[in-house]
C-alpha cells in the first residue's frame, strides 16, 4: 500500500532513520515505515557488533580493506565508446569497440558521433524505450553476445532523472525511470545498475557469508554476503532486502526490517562481457544467536560462519566476490552514515 505522510512527520523518520525522504514515497508496507522510525534504537546494537569486528582486525588487516574500496572504481578502458540516449548530456552507458561497432553495421538507429554512439530514436518515453531495447536485448541474445539471460528487469535512472524529479540519489520504486531492460544485458551496454547487500554480523563480531552457488551465472562459488540481489524494476531497496534474505538466507521478514541502512559503495569495471557499473546500498543486520541463515532459491551451496580474520583472508585472496568485498569494506571502515 502507499503510505501518505505528512511532510514534517516523513522528514524527522528520514533524519532519524538516515533513509532519503524520497523512500517514504514508494509503496511500502505500514511495517516498514515504522522500521525507518526505529531505525535510531537499533543503531547501537549494530555498532557494537561492528566494533568487535573492527577491534579484532590488525593494521594490516584494516589496510586490506582499504584498498579494496580504493580499487571499488576503476577507470573506464580508453577504448570503450561511451554512448547516449539522445537527449542525454552525459553517457548512459558504455559499449566495448566489438560491441560498439557490431550496433552500428546491424542497427541505422545508432550514430557515430566524435565524443561516441548516439541512439538516434524518436522514442522519448519510458514505455517506448523500454520496448525498443527489449527487441534489442533479445535479437542480440539470439546472436550469443548477451547470455545469462534472467527475464528479470532492471531500471535504469540517469542522473537527470533523478534530479528532474527533486529527489536524493536512492532509486524509489515510484521513480520514473529512462528506461527499463533486461538485467543481463547491462553489462553488454555498460549500464548503471543498482544492488543491496546485506552483512551479517553476530554478537560476537562474526560475520556471516554464504558460498554462491556453483550454477550462478556470475562468480560461481565464491564467498558472498549472507544476502545480495540486484534491484528489480518497480521494488524498493526495503523490500528487496527482505525478499533477499527471505529467499537467500531463510530469514524472516521481521528480522530483515531491523536491517539498518549504511549508504553506498559504487562498483565499476571492465567484465568479460562489458562494463559492470552497480551502486551497491549497503545494510548492517545483528543475526540473534539462535538464527540460522539456510538458502530457499538454490543460489548459495553454504553458510559459513567467519571471524574478522577469516574474512579479511578471503577478501585478500580474492575468494570473496567484488562486490561483497566492498560491500564488507565499506561497513567495517564506515560503519554508519546514521546520526
Amino acid at each position: 500500500m502507499r503510505v501518505c505522510v505528512p511532510l514534517p512527520l516523513a522528514s524527522k523518520w528520514a533524519r532519524t532513520s538516515g533513509e532519503p525522504l524520497a523512500a517514504f514515497d514508494c509503496p511500502v508496507s505500514g511495517a516498514m515505515v515504522l522500521d525507518h522510525y526505529r531505525a535510531k534504537e537499533r543503531l547501537p546494537v549494530i555498532k557494537t557488533c561492528i566494533q568487535k569486528f573492527q577491534s579484532a582486525l590488525s593494521a594490516a588487516e584494516r589496510q586490506v580493506l582499504q584498498q579494496c574500496l580504493q580499487q571499488a572504481v576503476q577507470v573506464v578502458p580508453e577504448d570503450a565508446v561511451p554512448w547516449y540516449l539522445s537527449d542525454a548530456q552525459s553517457p548512459t552507458g558504455y559499449f566495448t569497440p566489438e560491441h560498439a561497432d557490431l550496433i552500428l553495421n546491424w542497427r541505422q538507429d545508432w550514430k557515430r558521433v566524435p565524443h561516441g554512439l548516439v541512439w538516434d530514436t524518436p522514442e522519448r518515453s519510458h514505455a517506448s524505450r523500454s520496448l525498443a531495447l527489449a527487441a534489442l536485448a533479445l535479437a542480440l541474445r539470439e546472436l550469443g553476445h548477451i547470455t545469462g539471460w534472467r527475464n528479470e528487469k532492471f531500471s535504469y535512472w540517469s542522473d537527470a532523472d533523478i534530479l528532474s524529479q527533486g529527489r536524493c540519489a536512492e532509486p524509489a520504486a515510484a521513480l520514473t525511470s529512462a528506461f527499463e531492460m533486461e538485467r543481463a544485458a547491462f553489462r553488454f551496454f555498460g549500464l548503471r545498475s543498482h544492488a543491496v547487500h546485506v552483512n551479517g554480523f553476530t554478537e560476537e563480531g562474526f560475520m556471516w557469508c554464504g558460498r554462491r552457488s556453483q550454477s550462478k551465472p556470475t562468480d560461481p562459488g565464491m564467498l558472498d554476503n549472507i544476502a545480495a540481489g540486484g534491484l528489480p524494476v518497480r521494488e524498493s531497496l526495503q523490500s528487496c532486502v527482505v525478499r533477499e534474505m527471505a529467499e537467500e538466507a531463510g530469514l524472516s521478514e521481521g528480522l530483515a526490517l531491523t536491517a539498518v541502512a549504511n549508504g553506498q559503495v559504487t562498483t565499476c569495471r571492465a567484465v568479460a562481457r562489458g562494463w559492470h557499473h552497480e551502486v551497491l546500498w549497503v545494510y548492517n543486520l545483528r543475526i540473534p544467536a539462535d538464527a540460522q541463515p539456510l538458502n530457499q532459491d538454490g543460489e548459495v551451496a553454504e553458510f559459513s560462519l567467519l571471524s574478522p580474520t577469516q574474512v579479511v583472508e578471503a577478501i585478500a585472496a580474492k575468494s570473496m566476490t567484488v562486490d561483497a568485498a566492498c560491500v564488507i569494506s565499506h561497513a567495517v571502515l564506515h560503519p554508519t552514515v546514521l546520526a
